[in-house]
């Protein structure tokens, strides 16, 4: 039997016997990430849709367009788009998130907490995903930041599409 194929029996199993457990295997559901109300309502997005390695993300109107749809796995705690992930870029407060290959690393780790309606996502060095100055315009690039308790500008909408 080749390592492959062990590999991907031991998955199998793993995937059955959490299943039994839990009642169901986690997969990635496609989301737009809206910020609340009270911080703006705009999605998160790639600007142009230029879905390259280091490219930031920007607030911008909700438009349900490939560069707005994201894919959040909550097992792997992964968010990606354009087969990239979303990438805490240093894990400083004010590193600007980036785009970048998908690998198992810390920053690119963004755990969902629920917030009453909204959920925060929280990521390397307990920093959450975060507009920057808590702007509300277009354009406004989204960061790590430190996690504040109710944050208009770290509470988000999850639109599964």
């Amino acid at each position: 039997m080749s390592i492959a194929l062990l590999r991907t029996a031991a998955g199998s199993a793993a995937c059955l016997l959490t299943f039994l457990v839990a009642g169901a295997c986690a997969q990635g559901y496609p989301t737009m990430l809206q910020i609340s109300p009270q911080g703006g309502g705009r999605c998160i997005e790639v600007p142009d849709g230029d879905f390259v390695q280091d490219r930031g993300l920007q607030m911008a109107e909700c438009n349900s367009t490939a560069a707005q749809i994201f894919v959040y796995d909550p097992a792997a705690m992964h968010l990606t788009i354009g087969d990239l992930c979303v990438d805490a870029n240093g894990g400083k407060p004010g590193d600007l998130v980036k785009l970048s290959p998908c690998g198992a690393g810390a920053s690119q780790t963004w755990k969902s907490e629920p917030k009453g309606n909204f959920t925060k996502l929280v990521g390397q060095n307990g920093l959450c995903l975060d507009i920057r100055y808590g702007s509300k315009e277009n354009g406004a690039p989204v960061q790590s930041w430190n996690c504040g308790d109710s944050e208009p500008n770290q509470l988000w909408i999850f639109q599964r599409e």
